[in-house]
């Protein structure tokens, strides 16, 4: 029994000691099957079933021809475009502008058509829904196209969306203007949502240049395009590039303007598709407004992963969600590895619980902003977990204790995280004065910055004004807690301190943090932060090349706990 006993004993101990050791990589590598399979899912079903002898599209071979693009306030098909310099004299409908010569079975790009002001009749301005026509005719050139010429296609779709836009919901104003223009900028406070546009549309082609198989393409759901021996794909016409909060309004016809003036502007682009990837887009679009509908996701972030959808190429998607998926994970074992240095501390000698409180103070600042700008939750939730890890940790690193005088509790520092050598105190009180001189000369650039928006720029009122000023702040205060580190690195002729499995894990999400900037929105002062932090991790690395190659270091206490630590971890 007593053998028995130790067997099992020493068992457990070694399967604890396995299943924490492999819990990460175990709930990784599940998270990165499913993630795989969901995709490998998803291709399957965009891609369209192939036939050598099977139907083909109708187009696949046809001379080059015009797109005509048409706005209305019916679903009914436009007259005959007349020859100029006659124009449509119809106050239905809108000739917005054309490509000519395309090649229907070619990916050649046009010249963008952009209309600075739409010139729109009257009853475009009574809050209808508005409609684009896409019209494809014969080229003109080629000899064969002329104005009674048959339609080769013809698709509609609804352009127009009931939209509240975000100055029209809540009204913005200067706010060192007068009470009374104040009272001027309210009277819209009850403002409905009214028929709006999009700044940008593309249209152009589904192309499949291959055969398909006839029965393969019905079980898709695309059975309506069947016509005999052919298929007749319709056109692309596409608004995702253009987010709902970014549409225009159709406002009353202002009878004083002129003509020029009378419409927003519309920017055209032509865009030939592929079938799997119009199938894709599909898809996702249908899946992001079921999730908006039936989990009341943000419309900003519904709207902004459409636009990533919408506006980017097969191969750009694919590098932007495998960027996603890696984001995911280092997030999670720069977490991960983060709550395992600070659970397994025993000695806090050189760690600054004023550190952390500021960390903390700069994540409720930042969670109002984002919350102020109405627009994205997903950073929310992060900056939220991000705040409860520092909240944690000070919970690790300081104590309340009773005392005999008011206020009869007094918040101080566990013990052992005060009480460190003659050295480390000395580079203490460097890092204050560190702190204290980067804080004076970038607190005239912070007042002015926002003395400057406070003038130029409108706000709904004081209070957002003043949560911008602090976002911007506690930005700049956390460039001013991170840049001692370096210092304190020179000093020490040392970075062996330092949890350097957190940090190369927030390193490497931070180089992501730089990508996604450039792919999908974040709030203004979240975008531009991120490079903060990579002037920071790199002169760490080059610190850490160059002391190493020195071998050079200290030979302090604090160190010594440090690196044992660190093992312990590893």
């Amino acid at each position: 029994k007593f053998c028995v006993a130790h067997v099992v004993g020493w068992s457990l101990a070694y399967a604890g000691e396995w299943m924490k050791f492999h819990i990460n990589k175990l709930l990784i590598a599940g998270f990165l099957s499913y993630i795989g399979y969901e995709i490998y899912q998803l291709y399957g079903f965009c891609q369209p079933p192939l036939d050598p002898a099977g139907i083909s599209w109708d187009l696949r071979e046809a001379p080059p021809v015009d797109i005509r693009i048409f706005l209305a306030t019916t679903e009914d098909a436009p007259p005959p475009l007349p020859a100029p310099p006659a124009q449509l004299t119809s106050k239905k409908y809108a000739f917005v502008g054309q490509f000519e010569a395309v090649e229907p079975a070619s990916s050649t790009s046009k010249k963008d058509v952009v209309i600075s002001h739409l010139k729109l009749p009257t009853p475009f301005y009574k809050n209808k829904t508005i409609y684009i026509h896409t019209i494809v005719v014969a080229n003109r050139s080629t000899g064969a196209g002329t104005e009674t010429a048959a339609t080769l296609r013809w698709h509609v779709e609804r352009l127009s969306r009931f939209v509240l836009q975000k100055d029209r919901k809540v009204p913005t104003r200067y706010l060192l203007q007068s009470s009374e223009s104040a009272n001027n900028s309210s009277k819209d406070s009850k403002a409905k949502a009214v028929a709006s546009l999009p700044r940008i549309v593309e249209v152009g082609f589904v192309q499949e240049l291959r055969s398909l198989e006839a029965k393969g393409v019905q079980e898709k759901g695309l059975g309506q395009y069947l016509h005999g021996s052919e298929i007749r794909l319709p056109l692309y016409i596409n608004t995702l590039v253009s987010p709902r909060d970014e549409y225009v309004a159709l406002g009353p016809r202002n009878k004083s303007a002129e003509p020029e003036g009378d419409g927003p502007g519309l920017e055209l682009r032509l865009r030939n598709v592929g079938l799997a990837f119009w199938t894709l887009q599909n898809q996702i679009s249908m899946g992001l407004d079921e999730a908006e509908k039936s989990m009341g996701m943000n419309e900003y972030d519904i709207d902004s992963f459409k636009q990533m959808v919408g506006g980017s190429s097969p191969l750009k998607i694919m590098l932007f969600y495998s960027i996603t998926v890696l984001h995911l994970v280092f997030e999670y074992l720069a977490f991960s590895s983060d709550i395992n240095f600070w659970r397994s501390k025993t000695s806090f000698e050189g760690l600054s619980s004023s550190s952390v409180t500021m960390q903390a103070c700069m994540n409720i600042i930042m969670f109002l902003y984002v919350k102020e700008q109405q627009q994205t939750k997903f950073v929310m939730y992060f900056i939220a977990f991000r705040f409860c890890l520092n909240l944690w940790k000070l919970r690790k690193l300081t104590t309340l204790r009773f005392d005999g005088s008011w206020p009869y509790l007094r918040w101080e520092n566990r013990g052992g995280a005060s009480t460190s050598l003659e050295e480390l105190q000395e580079v203490s009180a460097s890092e204050r004065r560190c702190m204290l001189w980067l804080f004076i000369v970038l607190a005239p650039l912070l007042l002015g910055f926002s003395i400057y928006r406070l003038i130029y720029h409108r706000f709904r009122s004081w209070y957002s004004w003043l949560i911008l000023t602090l976002a911007i702040g506690a930005q700049t205060c956390g460039f001013v807690v991170m840049t001692p580190q370096v210092f304190m690195n020179y000093r020490l002729k040392s970075v062996e301190h330092l949890p350097w499995r957190v940090l190369t894990y927030q390193a490497i999400n931070t180089f992501i943090d730089d990508i996604f900037m450039l792919c999908i929105r974040l709030p203004e002062v979240q975008k531009y932060s991120v490079f903060r932090d990579d002037i920071i991790f790199i002169i760490c690395c080059v610190q850490r090349w160059l002391y190493k190659k020195g071998g050079s270091g200290t030979d302090s206490a604090a160190n010594s706990t440090a690196v044992g630590d660190d093992k312990k971890n590893e």
